[in-house]
């Protein structure tokens, strides 16, 4: 690896819906209605007809999902917040 690749900042990785979709087991509408509502990520324009959402935001929304369910997985450090208080 040459010095320019380990000193350029890391470029933010995009999925695509079918990605998306499979990931989180939504539907199509059902993501669009939870980004309209504010509680999904929201989408990058990628071109005229293309999308992506950053996969950092989306892991970030698993994430805080399993967080807040009742005795979450504690051995991944997602402890829920009513076990973590």
């Amino acid at each position: 690896m040459n010095a320019l690749n380990e000193t350029a900042p890391r470029q933010p990785a995009i999925i695509r819906r079918p990605e998306l979709l499979a990931t989180i087991g939504l539907s199509r509408p059902t993501v669009y209605r939870m980004m309209k509502a504010g509680t999904f990520p929201q989408q990058v324009r990628l071109g005229a007809a293309a999308v992506g959402w950053l996969r950092v935001e989306v892991e970030q929304w698993i994430a805080e999902r399993a967080r807040a369910r009742p005795n979450s997985m504690p051995e991944l450090g997602l402890e829920s917040e009513r076990a973590a208080a």
